[in-house]
């Protein structure tokens, strides 16, 4: 934890460039047309039912693939510039050794991810807001909506799982949901992170892209075993079989092989750095 607290600067430094990167407020723009075109349908389904609908629509953004697969081109477009060796970082690797300043950058990835996955809960509540109640149950907007075709007639495109309302509580989903989407998020950063490390910074973001696409390539020519080792896949809580009876992964394989990749990647990337001559480039 006192090794930990070394690292914080590091990261926190990266972090509080945001403010400045024009980027991450393109991102956030972007992130938030994305949630509305799908969130307002709901809200319009709401006022006509003539009720309000419970808060937990972030299970349901993750586990639906076409809006999962875009939050994590989300995560390519926030750490594209990874190793983050820009003007000053010099300075910082020097004061602080290769070891630390890695592990900083590895901190940064995750403190990063966390934060994006955050606003995107809270910035979907927010649109929620003018038709939303706190409630601990699913509610009835989403219970209809996940048992009947009533959203049909509104042009709702976001699939609301019944299976996830039957097998998780709303808190237990938004958090193991979180958990998961948290764990394929660093994948990719850590993923970009390693390989701009040894070549060009722009083949990071092909590799990381190349992950989110296997997802795409599994249903149409791959076995479905082979869910079990793709991460954006396994951060989708209905694609997960708790029953463990058929070739999809369970719940606790997908977080046992998640958290075991996370940290197999983070070693990586540190170790990587102590012999790498680190470029120092712009950011994007």
């Amino acid at each position: 934890m006192k090794r930990i607290t070394h690292y914080l600067p590091i990261a926190g430094n990266n972090i509080r460039r945001w403010s400045t990167n024009p980027r991450l407020y393109i991102l956030a723009i972007l992130l938030l047309i994305l949630m509305w075109s799908y969130i307002d349908p709901i809200l319009q389904f709401s006022k006509a039912m003539g009720y309000r609908v419970a808060p937990w629509i972030f299970p349901f953004l993750t586990n639906f693939p076409m809006t999962q697969r875009l939050l994590m081109l989300g995560i390519v477009f926030l750490f594209c510039d990874a190793p983050f060796a820009h003007e000053g970082q010099p300075y910082l690797m020097i004061r602080s050794g290769r070891m630390h300043w890695a592990s900083g950058q590895v901190l940064y990835i995750m403190a990063g991810t966390a934060i994006y996955l955050l606003f995107i809960i809270f910035a979907s509540m927010l649109l929620l807001a003018p038709s939303m109640y706190l409630n601990t149950g699913w509610g009835k907007i989403l219970g209809t909506l996940a048992q009947t075709n009533a959203g049909q007639s509104f042009h709702i495109q976001l699939p609301i799982s019944y299976k996830i309302q039957v097998l998780y509580e709303p808190v237990q989903a938004l958090g193991l949901s979180f958990f998961l989407e948290w764990c394929a998020g660093v994948i990719l950063g850590l993923a970009m992170f390693i390989t701009n490390l040894f070549f060009k910074r722009a083949l990071g973001a092909i590799v990381a892209s190349a992950i989110i696409l296997l997802d795409i390539f599994i249903p149409y020519n791959i076995t479905d075993y082979a869910y079990h080792f793709s991460p954006i896949s396994l951060a989708r809580l209905g694609l997960l079989d708790s029953s463990g009876m058929s070739l999809y992964p369970t719940p606790a394989y997908a977080c046992t092989f998640l958290t075991v990749t996370v940290v197999g990647l983070s070693i990586i990337a540190i170790l990587s750095v102590r012999k790498r001559e680190i470029q120092i480039s712009p950011p994007i």
